[in-house]
């Protein structure tokens, strides 16, 4: 669910795809200069390139010895501590993407045991979108998001919904309805067994367990940009979600 990618984060894919080559082809690792003249990009730049990726697990680097990047990065699916929106993520692994709103409607949160509204602490009677999409790769349907977004635009709803493109991203959405610029996520993990409407949304026809994610989009003064509870069935190989870890010891 990311937004547009900064010059920094371009530099990486392209340091990520260089190194992949040379894996494959089993060649030593490209000197600083060399990536510098490769990309086109400065020293700075490069190095601190360098910097995000190691701190992100893709490569190790020591004083004195060659770069080693991480033996299964050709293999590696969506970070699951990197967001970005999911349509890029299909993209980038590799598949056609696509997006469907199933639903989506303006309310407010109100106290009941059986909604949503549990997994969220918007207090009751805070204006909200709700949405519900659906994102494919190749047409197969793999993941299904439920977002709650507090709504401070005091426009109508009809004119909001006139408005409003609710297939945007998420983040799109929270900087139009509230202003908050999202500055973390809080991500909790969790199981579910899909009910017969998430069934039909991702194109099942069995009951079927999936993989339950919670997010809390917060801005830097900690205002909530949105909630959203996601279901995951099992995903193509280069969109399963994968945790890289430094390892650090004593």
């Amino acid at each position: 669910m990311a937004r547009g990618r900064s010059d920094a984060e371009h530099l990486v894919d392209v340091l990520i795809g260089i190194w992949k080559n040379v894996d494959r082809e089993r060649r030593p690792m490209p000197s600083e200069p060399q990536l510098a003249a490769l990309t086109g990009a400065s020293r700075t730049s490069v190095r601190e390139a360098l910097i995000r990726l190691e701190e992100r697990g893709y490569i190790h680097r020591s004083h004195g010895a060659r770069t080693v990047i991480h033996s299964h990065l050709d293999q590696l699916g969506t970070r699951v501590d990197q967001q970005r929106d999911h349509l890029d993520a299909i993209a980038r692994a590799g598949y056609e993407p696509s997006v469907t709103v199933i639903s989506a409607s303006f309310g407010v949160v109100e106290r009941s045991p059986d909604a949503p509204e549990q997994f969220h602490d918007l207090p009751i009677g805070t204006r909200v979108l709700r949405t519900r999409k659906v994102w494919s790769a190749d047409g197969r349907p793999y993941v299904m998001a439920d977002d709650v977004i507090p709504v401070t635009d005091t426009r109508s709803a009809a004119t909001l919904e006139a408005d409003i493109d609710p297939s945007l991203p998420v983040f799109d959405l929270a900087e139009r309805l509230n202003g908050v610029a999202v500055a973390w996520e809080t991500v909790w993990f969790g199981s579910s067994m899909l009910v017969e409407d998430e069934q039909r949304a991702l194109g099942l026809d069995v009951t079927a367990s999936a993989l339950q994610l919670t997010y809390c989009g917060l801005g830097p003064a900690r205002e909530v940009a949105y909630w959203c509870r996601e279901v995951q069935t099992p995903a193509p190989a280069q969109l399963r979600n994968v945790l890289v870890r430094r390892v650090t010891r004593g």
